[in-house]
């Protein structure tokens, strides 16, 4: 007591330093784990159970083989010795794997807009492997939400709409998460597929964020074209925009590519979509991508919505530090044969028949299921 009697202002200073960077130190904490987003608030997964599987637990199982008559033998039993697998521990301080929602919305804000590019990214941190499925905008799916004086309680629609009647300006959705919060808890709700994040880009962010990055790198199979108007029959006719082959893209030219189906469909639309995807991916993990990832989460967080943390971003970094982009990056589709072309009746639309791909339910919601666990693609 008499030494402080004595310097009363170097321990007032001392103490307060010590209260500042405890306080400091104890909002970084809390801020560090804190979504940068609103997180999703959907219920815990529950398997998928797979048609003949037994519904037995191990330990079931092992009772009831215990109640069969045992064989007599007067040969010798030998017992192997069980082989041992070692359990892979996450890296990075990770779970042991997310399923992050992807979303390409065909606006230039969030308060409209269709999903035109939907993807789920299942990031391992046990095995280092990113797996990157795309699902078709066209899929026929049962939207857990309400239109007024059209439906209530379940919208039949397109997936991508799923997205569209979840935006803010829409006003359907009281979840969280707004068109991302609306198709995860679909997906969920038809397929069994649990989402952890979602990240959601704009036209903006996605034109911005190659720009950042310096451009990509592509090589497409065949050339793009766009419409042009002709002014005396008033007809489009498609023209040239860029060579077949490998070039260098602007952001600009890069959502043109992903956006424009003419004479290739909405099946070619998702191929260019992966190919330019991989080549973003590609940039992002070279060490100086990397190196840029902050600043362009910085520069356009106010363009991008996604409700990963601090902690969270940290973790995916690290893990993106790790992997080999050719060998750990796997980019998957839903199997052809299992969708089927039809057409269906849109209510919101007063009635309008509208071209949709129909799915087997239980056959897709054992694959997402098989997606979950790592076993497929």
């Amino acid at each position: 007591m008499e030494i402080i009697k004595r310097n009363p202002i170097k321990f007032g200073m001392a103490f307060l330093i010590i209260a500042v960077v405890s306080i400091v130190g104890w909002y970084l904490l809390i801020s560090w784990n804190r979504p940068l987003g609103e997180p999703l608030e959907l219920p815990t997964n529950t398997p998928v159970q797979k048609i003949g599987e037994s519904t037995n637990t191990p330990d079931q199982s092992a009772a009831e083989e215990k109640t069969e008559e045992p064989e007599v033998t007067l040969s010798p039993t030998v017992t192997s010795t069980p082989k041992f697998t070692p359990t892979l521990e996450p890296i990075c301080g990770g779970p042991e794997y997310m399923n992050i929602l992807v979303t390409g919305v065909a606006a230039e804000s969030y308060l409209y807009g269709l999903a035109d590019a939907v993807r789920v990214v299942r990031v391992d941190f046990r095995n280092q492997k990113i797996t990157v499925l795309s699902f078709p905008r066209d899929l026929w799916v049962d939207i857990p939400i309400s239109v007024p004086d059209k439906t209530d309680g379940i919208t039949p629609g397109k997936l991508n709409q799923s997205y569209f009647y979840g935006t803010e300006g829409m006003g359907y959705y009281s979840g969280a998460g707004y068109g991302s919060g609306l198709m995860a808890e679909t997906l969920q709700n038809e397929y069994g597929l649990h989402i952890d994040h979602y990240l959601s880009a704009n036209l903006y962010s996605f034109r911005n964020t190659i720009d950042i990055l310096g451009g990509i790198d592509v090589c497409l199979a065949e050339p793009v074209l766009k419409k042009k108007e002709d002014f005396y029959s008033g007809y489009d006719f498609p023209v040239h925009y860029l060579d077949a082959g490998c070039q260098h893209l602007t952001g600009e030219q890069a959502e043109f590519v992903v956006r424009q189906r003419i004479q290739i469909g909405d099946e070619g639309r998702v191929q260019r979509q992966t190919v330019v995807l991989k080549a973003l991916a590609a940039k992002m993990l070279t060490p100086s991508g990397l190196q840029t990832l902050p600043d362009i989460v910085e520069r356009l967080k106010t363009y991008l919505l996604f409700d990963f943390s601090p902690a969270e971003i940290s973790q995916l970094l690290c893990l993106a530090d790790k992997i080999d982009r050719e060998e750990d990056i796997v980019y998957a589709t839903i199997p052809e044969d299992m969708l089927e072309a039809s057409w269906e009746i849109d209510e919101v639309r007063g009635g309008l028949y509208t071209s949709v791909l129909l799915v087997d339910k239980t056959e897709m919601q054992e694959l997402m299921a098989d997606f979950q666990q790592g076993i497929w693609p």
